[in-house]
């Protein structure tokens, strides 16, 4: 039974390497992670130009690693087709050096790798730590670990989803507790700055500051708790799908 990794970071970002000992020893590790950074990516994939993987030197106890030149669902894709000789029992994506919070979601190369997992029917978890530069990974370690643990105890009782894993970049003792909360509307706000000549532009843009009283992932790991909010690929707003049936009721015909 196995375990595939990747992340959007790149095969060789110490996030990677963290989450792979965190999740050592439940079962046999694979990797299939991009060759080099892909922050931002999304759920991209490669078209029109050849992906060539490479094999990589085996990791701690012997786990086999691939490098994709492509983005992390390429990498994703490929570990599921050509590397893991079964059926994953979970995917893991992470651990990233930065939060995937609220609307920066939508553009996480950590999150798309693990949902390109759970496309494939597979229990997914994408973890990342609330730091870029030199965090403390043993906090995220521990919470990694610990939803894998349950994910793999429930077997197939498990019914896949997407668990979005933030942790505060601190010890196990220094974090509050941990939080089950909903997707937030925060985050880094991303907007074009000069980049210089020429008439250039640079992607910039500001955090945007969720109200510590909402019971949402950016403002609860704000208040220095590490969360987990489950998700999904389906993004029907079922509401309004139901006020367009109807509203307009004269222009859609019945199935």
């Amino acid at each position: 039974m196995s375990i595939l990794l990747s992340n959007d970071d790149g095969i060789d970002a110490p996030g990677l390497a963290a989450l792979a000992d965190a999740l050592s020893g439940l079962d046999d590790i694979y990797v299939s992670a991009p060759s080099g950074n892909r922050s931002g990516a999304g759920m991209a994939v490669t078209i029109g130009r050849d992906i060539t993987p490479r094999a990589y030197p085996d990791g701690p106890g012997g786990f086999k690693r691939v490098a994709v030149d492509g983005t992390p669902t390429d990498a994703m894709k490929y570990g599921l087709q050509f590397l893991v000789p079964d059926r994953p029992r979970l995917v893991a994506s992470g651990i990233n050096h930065g939060p995937n919070l609220g609307r920066n979601v939508r553009c996480s190369g950590t999150v798309g790798a693990a949902m390109e997992g759970l496309l494939w029917g597979i229990p997914a978890l994408a973890a990342s730590v609330d730091c870029v530069e030199r965090p403390d990974w043993s906090g995220a370690k521990h919470y990694a670990r610990l939803v894998a643990e349950r994910i793999l105890a429930a077997g197939d009782a498990f019914q896949p989803v997407l668990l979005n894993l933030n942790v505060p970049a601190l010890p196990p003792e220094a974090i509050r507790g941990f939080a089950l909360v909903r997707h937030g509307t925060g985050g880094f706000n991303e907007y074009f700055v000069s980049g210089g000549s020429g008439g250039a532009f640079q992607l910039g843009g500001e955090w945007l500051d969720t109200p510590l009283g909402e019971c949402c992932d950016a403002a609860a790991i704000n208040r220095g708790y590490a969360v987990l909010t489950p998700m999904r690929f389906d993004m029907t707003d079922v509401q309004a799908l139901d006020r367009l049936r109807g509203d307009w009721d004269d222009l859609f015909c019945d199935l």
